[in-house]
């Protein structure tokens, strides 16, 4: 052996002993809030074999190297990746600028000033794939590449090998052996790695993978290998949630042989995303991942993860943040996770639950006043007229709040709860109570809510009954009023009233029962008072933005000679994002 390749093998063997020692922090990718990510890749002055894991957000190559083509500083000659669709590689040969040009499979970059500018062919730099960077000079540099995060990628050709990196935990990176060790086509395989401008052979059980670093790896047979730890994501290469998806299922599948455990967290720590409960008998079905959560994976098995969005959490804003997922096996994955939650109007179906009502037998109609000892007289409690009752006439005491005063003073509970369905649509901040609406598309495609019967003829059905296409309709029986909507008072955060004044003559008031002969004449006006008070919710992924509950009071006049109090609650999902009714 040459002096030249004994003080080339000594300076591999200490390049593995540092790559092998625990505690020796390697690069890789930091992410910030957001989808925002950094790779810093070290580069020495020679010959680079650097792999990109994020999407640059300018993706053009002069861009990414623009620090390095503008003649000041560390200064790059050319930038190479390797096409395997063009050629196969049978032997792995040294960097050589003049012998890549002659090969069919690279793609090159030379900066605008080098003559060989004109036969450039690579112009943008994208992610999961490698380069190889010639640095001019004689000091090491820093590659900065700013860019969303993605998740491994790759195809191994067969037979051959594949020019490649790998996601692998800075803080915990693995040896190739242990990498490779849950597949058939690399376990036991040849392995390069590119030292002092030349390719030479690691040693796999003792080689420590560098995140930053491109390898010529040896695929015995066609593979989609991504290392230890596989995550199989609904939508490949995201969680997308949209407006609105609430909750999307990940796979994590152990490809080893030996169990491992899986930590998944959300770089930047915002609010906003949930994991299932694995207790079945908890209270609650999903907890907030917040600094993270770890989910043990057997030996060659998988775990399932039910991840949620809670759009309360970031409403109105965009959810944009960077799941990362590590495993104890060394393996890195970093996921953008998106969600969109938009203002939310339109329309909105719930349901009243009474169970507490007045006793309308039991009120006081004598009020007194109690003096007590060494005290002075209070004041008379207020008399005033409930009812609205032509002749009715009873004065009657009331407490604090205006509530008639009963032997008990508390609302009773009623023998069985009872419920009914409220609708309700919101427009530019107004509120409406709806009787009815129906669900059509117009010729252009967009869906309308029609509460006028007599437009259902100019628009089209989005669901098919008895071979027909027809509206879809939501109705109650619980009101009536006169109109199609009736305007509301307050909003959909605070308190919500309507007042419903159903006219004596009105066909659904109840003294105009066309079945007992007392009920045939006139009758009386009947005024009911509907008050919605929105509270907190506090469960579910929809809990304060689509879904949302609080407390019910109605007051009912006209229909007894006394008030008529009921009470209860009430809860709101969004049912339609259609801002306009009838158009």
């Amino acid at each position: 052996m040459t002096l030249k390749k004994r003080m080339y093998s000594l300076g591999l063997i200490l390049a593995v002993a540092l790559l092998s020692v625990p505690g020796i922090a390697l690069a890789g990718v930091s992410c910030s809030g957001g989808l925002n990510c950094t790779q810093s890749i070290r580069l020495s002055p020679g010959w680079n074999a650097i792999h990109v894991k994020v999407a640059p957000s300018d993706d053009a190559t002069a861009q990414v190297f623009a620090d390095f083509v503008d003649g000041s500083g560390a200064q790059i000659s050319s930038v190479w990746t390797w096409l395997p669709e063009r050629a196969k590689v049978d032997f792995i040969q040294d960097p050589n600028a003049d012998a890549m040009l002659s090969s069919p499979g690279w793609l090159r970059y030379f900066p605008s000033a080098a003559p060989e500018a004109f036969m450039n062919n690579l112009f943008a730099i994208q992610a999961n794939r490698a380069y190889l960077v010639k640095l001019e000079g004689g000091t090491d540099a820093t590659l900065t590449i700013s860019g969303q995060p993605v998740v491994p990628r790759i195809r191994w050709q067969p037979g051959e090998f594949n020019l490649t990196g790998f996601h692998v935990d800075s803080n915990n990176p693995p040896v190739f052996s242990d990498f490779f060790a849950g597949s058939s086509a690399h376990a036991g395989q040849p392995i390069y790695r590119l030292v002092g401008d030349q390719w030479q052979q690691v040693i796999p059980s003792g080689t420590v993978i560098d995140p930053d670093a491109a390898y010529w790896v040896f695929s015995a047979s066609g593979s989609d290998y991504r290392g230890p730890m596989e995550v199989d994501l609904p939508q490949i290469d995201r969680l997308e949630y949209g407006t609105t998806l609430e909750q999307l299922t990940l796979k994590l599948w152990n490809r080893l042989n030996v169990a491992h455990t899986t930590t998944l967290q959300l770089l930047g720590g915002e609010p906003g995303l949930f994991y299932a409960n694995p207790d079945p008998v908890s209270e609650q079905d999903w907890l907030p991942l917040g600094s993270g959560v770890a989910i043990p994976v057997g030996a060659a098995a998988e775990s399932r993860l039910p991840l949620g969005v809670r759009r309360a959490d970031f409403a109105p804003n965009r959810f944009e943040q960077t799941l990362e997922i590590t495993s104890t096996s060394g393996a890195r994955w970093l996921v953008p996770i998106t969600a969109a939650a938009p203002e939310l109007s339109s329309l909105w179906v719930g349901t009243v639950t009474i169970d507490q009502v007045s006793q309308v037998q039991n009120y006081l109609r004598t009020c007194t006043t109690e003096v007590p000892a060494g005290g002075e007289a209070n004041q008379e409690a207020a008399l005033v007229i409930i009812g609205s009752n032509p002749g009715s006439g009873n004065d009657l005491c009331t407490d604090a709040k205006g509530f008639p005063i009963e032997q008990s003073s508390e609302l009773g509970a009623v023998a069985a709860n009872f419920s009914f369905r409220v609708i309700m649509h919101r427009e530019s901040g107004q509120v409406r109570l709806l009787k009815d609406v129906i669900q059509m598309r117009a010729d252009d495609g967009r869906y309308v809510l029609l509460t006028d019967d007599s437009l259902i003829p100019n628009y089209n059905g989005v669901v098919l009954r008895d071979g027909e296409r027809v509206g879809r309709r939501m109705s109650t029986v619980a009101y009536d009023f006169a109109g199609d909507t009736l305007a509301m008072a307050g909003g959909l955060d605070g308190v919500l009233t309507a007042d419903i004044i159903l006219g004596a003559d009105a066909p659904t008031n109840p003294f105009r029962h066309h079945y007992h002969a007392d009920h045939g004449g006139d009758g009386y006006e009947v005024i009911r008072r509907m008050e919605f008070t929105f509270g907190a919710v506090d469960k579910g992924l929809g809990a304060n933005y689509d879904l949302k509950q609080g407390s019910y009071r109605e007051v009912i006049s006209g229909l007894h000679k006394e008030q008529i109090v009921a009470a209860g609650s009430f809860t709101l999902r969004h049912a339609a994002q259609i801002n306009t009714l009838n158009q």
